[in-house]
């Protein structure tokens, strides 16, 4: 299979994100005129990022709908998003951001709106909180501390210090049910607490961890486009091969941050280091093999 690069117009699109949250109204025939295009294309931008962001038109104007100003929450999900990507949520405001951004119109689309408000209120009011958290195995009712909304690869999570581990850990916000603010409890974090938060770079991650060079090499058909999507967030390009394929590193403190992205590229994607991991993802392809001869019934 040939890959080839996303044919979205990208840097048009994340303006035009960029500038419906900054609260503009957009009117599709000045749009056509300031980026050179028919209100043709214009219109379809538009229908392409109203799939997956709240917008409203009316009469030719488009705005963000629902958000009548720049409220808590919404600053709340651009920090959320903006860690994420590991850049400051000032850079929003800005017209030379990476087309990283757009995809924060596919991370919205998931978000339980209600329950991050009230997520979003009791952050700001530094107080506790208490739901039933919903698992497979189990229901437990949980008292936490919540510190921040985080973002990952299309789910949304709280991380709060949890009462009962007495620890700071996730929490995925499509399993909370029965939200309660406990209004007038105050929170009880401890800087060290705030500082194991801002260390969490993924749901896997764990802060003080050892880290973990990760060597990979990308084959050159999807060459190309892992320079854009990235196989982990702290992904640098090390060396280019002659080939077209290129040597790339990233630095994780747990297999399955990088696993996952690994197996989805299989077989374009080599493990050069560390041989554990390599190890770990022949284990996985081994059972896989063995199921799947199971279930063919051979």
């Amino acid at each position: 299979m040939v890959y080839q690069k996303h044919k979205t117009p990208v840097p048009r699109i994340l303006d035009i994100v960029r500038r419906l949250y900054a609260l503009e109204k957009l009117r599709s025939a000045d749009l056509a005129v300031e980026y050179g295009n028919s209100r043709r294309t214009i219109h379809r931008d538009m229908l392409l990022i109203a799939q997956t962001l709240p917008l409203k038109n009316e009469a030719g104007v488009w705005e963000l709908d629902a958000i009548k100003h720049y409220s808590r929450f919404q600053q709340t999900l651009l920090q959320a998003f903006a860690r994420n990507i590991e850049i400051e949520a000032e850079c929003l405001e800005r017209i030379n951001i990476t087309r990283e951004l757009v995809s924060f119109a596919i991370e919205y689309k998931r978000l339980p709106k209600k329950l991050g408000e009230s997520l979003s209120q009791v952050i700001s009011d530094a107080e506790k909180c208490r739901f039933e958290y919903v698992k497979p195995e189990r229901t437990t009712t949980r008292t936490v501390d919540p510190i921040k909304i985080y973002t990952e690869n299309g789910r949304w999570y709280v991380i709060a210090r949890d009462y009962n581990e007495d620890k700071v850990k996730y929490f995925n916000l499509e399993k909370i049910k029965n939200f309660t603010p406990l209004k007038g409890e105050r929170q009880t974090l401890t800087p060290q607490m705030i500082a194991e938060a801002d260390a969490m770079k993924s749901i896997w991650s764990s802060a003080g961890a050892q880290e973990v060079t990760v060597k990979l090499y990308v084959r050159p058909e999807i060459a190309t486009y892992i320079r854009d999507i990235k196989l982990h967030k702290s992904q640098i390009i090390y060396d280019e091969h002659y080939d077209g394929g290129m040597e790339v590193h990233c630095t994780i403190t747990h297999k399955l941050e990088i696993l996952p992205q690994i197996k989805y590229w299989l077989p374009r994607v080599h493990i050069l280091e560390p041989k554990w991991l390599w190890e770990e993802l022949k284990k996985d392809l081994e059972i896989y093999r063995h199921e799947d001869q199971k279930m063919q019934g051979g």
